[in-house]
């Protein structure tokens, strides 16, 4: 084959191997196109990621005031008996009883017959207050009134009278009952007393008085 025509195969096959060369330079240049845009969009566009961030609790304020000063308003009940009545009554109950007043009652008829007796001595059948105990019993003002009937009904002129309104008694608010018989000495009272056999606890000489203290006006037995 002359020179010539083997120049232009070389020259023709130099040709198509620098396309396809070329071609595949191309190819692969795009192919790196492509790796590298591929590259570049997975840097671009990279793939989520989930960050945890540190949790912050954030602490509870301090109350202003400690519990142990805490005032607590919630009400309060009331408590009652089984009887529905409140258990504690803010009423205080009137000590003026139907027996006081029969007492006092007593008093007022029998006031103008002591007085007439000031000065002189008679016999005292007895003495009488709230919460004396005498033989196991325990007075009240029934009691002591229910006393002085008894011994009204032995001894019809016996009267009732209160130490607050004499001098000669040593203690007030005391409920006596004396025999409205008046004599000239105080012997000649506790002769009647012996006589009609009490004790001498129970009857003695008494004298009633305005003015002058317990001496000198009671001889006891």
């Amino acid at each position: 084959m002359p020179d010539s025509a083997v120049r232009r195969q070389s020259t023709a096959r130099t040709a198509v191997l620098s396309v396809v060369v070329a071609g595949v330079a191309i190819v692969g240049a795009a192919a790196g196109v492509i790796v590298f845009t591929q590259q570049d969009s997975a840097q671009e566009t990279p793939r989520p990621t989930t960050i945890t961030r540190p949790r912050t609790t954030s602490a509870a304020p301090e109350s202003a005031t400690p519990e142990s000063t805490v005032t607590s308003t919630r009400p309060t009940t009331v408590p009652v008996t089984a009887t529905g009545a409140v258990a504690a009554s803010t009423t205080a109950p009137s000590r003026t009883t139907a027996s006081d007043v029969d007492l006092r009652r007593q008093m007022e008829t029998d006031r103008s017959t002591a007085d007439s007796l000031v000065g002189q001595w008679v016999p005292q059948l007895s003495s009488r207050v709230e919460g004396l105990v005498v033989n196991g019993v325990t007075y009240d003002n029934a009691a002591i009134m229910t006393d002085f009937r008894n011994l009204r009904g032995r001894y019809p002129r016996a009267i009732l009278v209160n130490s607050s309104d004499y001098t000669n008694f040593t203690r007030k608010s005391v409920w006596v009952a004396l025999e409205s018989t008046p004599y000239g000495s105080p012997d000649d009272a506790n002769a009647w007393c012996d006589r009609q056999g009490f004790a001498p606890v129970d009857c003695f000489a008494s004298r009633l008085s305005h003015t002058g203290g317990p001496a000198g006006n009671v001889k006891h037995r």
